[in-house]
């Protein structure tokens, strides 16, 4: 195994296209940066000076992270090209052959490329990570990176993406042409979109809607109105609910509009202020709902107090419990994806 892994750093320190990757992962955030200072730019004029603009600790942070965390909108990408280009060689090569013929079991040729795989998409995250700081302390704007807690934030994101390179290596040795891998690990990527959306719209559960029901329905008894009809709780739960919400519960879908930050309808926003770094997340979907509920009839939006809202348990979360819910997800779907991908290349026909 020692040796296998030897063999494919060296394969991968030896391609341009790593080089390629690694110097892309330290400009982006340079390029991010300097776009969020163009923009700030545009907002106090030509005559730009940090000082004038009077920002919160929280303002801050919401910066930081979005320069950070940006990685996880870029790296899918990469890796969806660099890892079925790189192990499609080695079906194309005969690397796969020679290595089994040269005495390695299935599982360590399988197993080092996994590992190696990975560790090529955490290094691409560090690499970002780093100069996002770098590039931050640079700079104009300030450094607040909430006392480490970004970057803990910042492994999840990273874990994710982990298991998204194990499930793309191991489509990579099913698949012996490389220009299908290639196809089906981009149709991925660009499909999360799709799966997210699903996900964060369908993120509520019966008894959240039952409780906001039952707040709703008090609040129309106040009303002098006779139109005002009772909350139907059976309407929210349609077609889209039955394929979003199971999305939403067994993968990790939400996580980007989750935990990413937004320059326009953050999900994490639970200051007064939009433009904030919290500790909470509050669930996008349900308050999606509940506002297509409102506009129903828009008096209401004056009656239902928010504050009420948020205390149907469910509605706002701890990030630190959205995190470990998470991470478990990606360890789990990780090991899926291991054991899918192995089991089939074991009974493979490689000669």
């Amino acid at each position: 195994m020692v040796e296998l892994l030897k063999f494919e750093y060296y394969r991968i320190f030896k391609s341009v296209f790593w080089w390629v990757m690694a110097a892309a992962a330290a400009i982006i955030p340079v390029l991010t940066v300097v776009s969020v200072m163009s923009v700030l730019r545009m907002i106090t004029g030509d005559s730009f000076d940090y000082s004038d603009i009077d920002l919160t600790n929280a303002n801050i942070r919401f910066g930081n992270w979005y320069v950070i965390s940006y990685f996880y909108e870029r790296i899918p990408l990469i890796i969806a090209l660099f890892v079925p280009l790189f192990l499609g060689r080695d079906y194309k090569d005969g690397f796969i052959r020679n290595k089994l013929t040269a005495g390695h079991t299935r599982f360590e040729v399988f197993t080092s490329a996994v590992i190696t795989q990975v560790s090529v998409t955490a290094v691409l995250s560090i690499i970002y990570i780093l100069f996002a700081i770098i590039s931050l302390l640079l700079c104009p704007l300030e450094l607040n990176l909430h006392k480490g807690e970004m970057l803990v934030r910042a492994l999840t994101l990273i874990l994710s993406l982990c298991a998204t390179t194990i499930l793309f290596t191991s489509l990579s040795f099913m698949i012996k042409s490389r220009a299908a891998a290639v196809v089906l690990t981009i149709v991925f990527v660009f499909s999360t979109n799709i799966f997210a959306m699903l996900a964060t719209n369908y993120s509520y559960n019966h008894r959240i809607i039952h409780e906001y029901g039952e707040l709703y329905n008090e609040a129309a008894e106040k009303l002098s109105y006779d139109n005002v009809e009772e909350f139907d709780e059976d309407s929210y739960f349609n077609v889209g609910w039955y394929i979003g919400h199971p999305i939403f519960v067994l993968t990790n879908a939400g996580l980007g509009d989750e935990l990413l930050p937004s320059v326009g309808i953050t999900s994490i926003m639970m200051d007064e202020d939009a433009f904030s770094y919290t500790n909470y997340v509050y669930r996008k979907g349900f308050t999606n709902h509940i506002l297509s509920a409102l506009f129903t009839n828009n008096y209401m939006t004056y009656i239902i107090d928010s504050k009420d809202v948020n205390k149907i348990d469910g509605v706002e979360v701890k990030v630190s419990q959205v995190e470990l819910e998470y991470n478990i997800k990606s360890v789990c779907w990780g090991a899926i994806f291991y054991g899918c991908g192995y089991a089939i290349f074991r009974k493979k026909n490689i000669f």
